[in-house]
């Protein structure tokens, strides 16, 4: 078995922090490696863009509103959690990889990771990747979230593009990554249901186009069992429709305990996006402030086992719009385990 290192807690917070993905050391020697997380979780969720997860047969939203002015109305639900990660890795300390992270909670954005990471002499450590929707499990929006009084209809959501990532930087804790992917629906409809819209008024509300995100982060250990992590990230949604179009930033601080029993780690994020142009359902443009906290817990003892740790995980991430039709609201509660090989 690998040896658990505190730099693999950092993917416990993949739900706390949007696309926060750290890379592991490569181990010297050959072999497989990895770890299974299964669980479950509890959220709380108000959201008026996002319909459900169509491979747990979840649905999130209310099919129908009566306005347009309103924020959303709260859901509670449950669902299992299982993330994979499976590694192999040569005598070279070149790795081919494979997994799933969370790139964006508000969205319950799940994507698949595969590709190919190599270790150099200076412990730095450079990562191509492919990431994309999981085929089994697209997330699903409303084709056009605007009708008001009727049923809303579902649409899969789909995105897939290229990551690259290079960590430790000349043996530091520098590192940066960038993330390129196309996002598409099967029925992208908004606007042109009920409202009226004229064509060129409903293509400013097209969801489909192009996500791009850049991240500069610092992991240091300044004493003792304390290791932080700050990142600071640009993210530009290049969509067909310029009033869901826009640049955010966001920066994100991580700090990490390691005890003899227990791994802490606490995690704030703050971001603002701005969009870019006129909605014309709403006859402004729209400005987003969001904020999420979190914290993981991880047990290595809990079950006597070098194998198996036990987890908990509390979140929460606001969004709140000068728009409050996408005003959104996300919290969970999940506990689970982790098997590490």
């Amino acid at each position: 078995m690998k040896r658990f290192t505190h730099y693999s807690f950092f993917l416990c917070l993949l739900l706390l922090g949007g696309n926060a993905n750290a890379i592991e050391p490569i181990p010297q020697e050959a072999g497989w490696s990895g770890h299974v997380n299964v669980g479950v979780a509890a959220f709380n969720v108000k959201s008026n863009m996002i319909a459900g997860v169509d491979a747990a047969s979840l649905d999130i939203g209310k099919p129908v509103i009566n306005s347009l002015t309103d924020e959303a109305e709260s859901e509670s639900f449950g669902m299992p959690q299982l993330n994979l990660d499976l590694k192999y890795t040569f005598s070279t300390q070149t790795q081919l990889f494979i997994g799933s992270t969370v790139e964006d909670i508000l969205q319950f954005d799940t994507a698949s990771v595969a590709g190919v990471r190599q270790q150099f002499s200076d412990r730095s450590i450079l990562e191509f990747s492919f990431v994309s929707t999981p085929i089994l499990s697209p997330v699903q929006v409303w084709s056009d979230p605007y009708v008001v009084g009727v049923k809303r209809q579902k649409t899969d959501r789909t995105s897939r593009g290229t990551r690259l990532d290079y960590a430790n930087i000349l043996g530091s804790g520098f590192g940066v990554q960038y993330t390129a992917r196309e996002t598409e629906l099967d029925d992208e409809l908004s606007g042109t249901t009920q409202l009226g819209l004229s064509p060129a008024q409903a293509q400013l509300l097209d969801r489909e186009g192009d996500v791009r995100r850049l991240v500069a982060y610092y992991r240091f250990k300044p004493i003792g069992r304390n290791i932080f992590e700050v990142r600071v990230s640009q993210r530009t949604d290049d969509l067909d429709g310029k009033a869901m179009a826009g640049d955010q930033n966001q920066i994100q601080v991580t700090h990490v305990y390691v005890g003899e029993r227990f791994i802490t780690a606490g995690n704030i994020f703050i971001a603002q996006k701005d969009f870019d142009a006129v909605n014309p359902v709403f006859g402004e443009t729209r400005e987003d402030d969001v904020i999420g906290l979190g914290i993981v817990v991880l047990d290595k003892k809990l079950f006597s086992s070098k194998n198996w740790y036990g987890q908990a995980t509390v979140a929460w991430i606001d969004l709140d719009s000068n728009i409050n039709f996408y005003n959104t609201n996300t919290s969970m509660v999940s506990i689970g385990a982790q098997y590490r090989f």
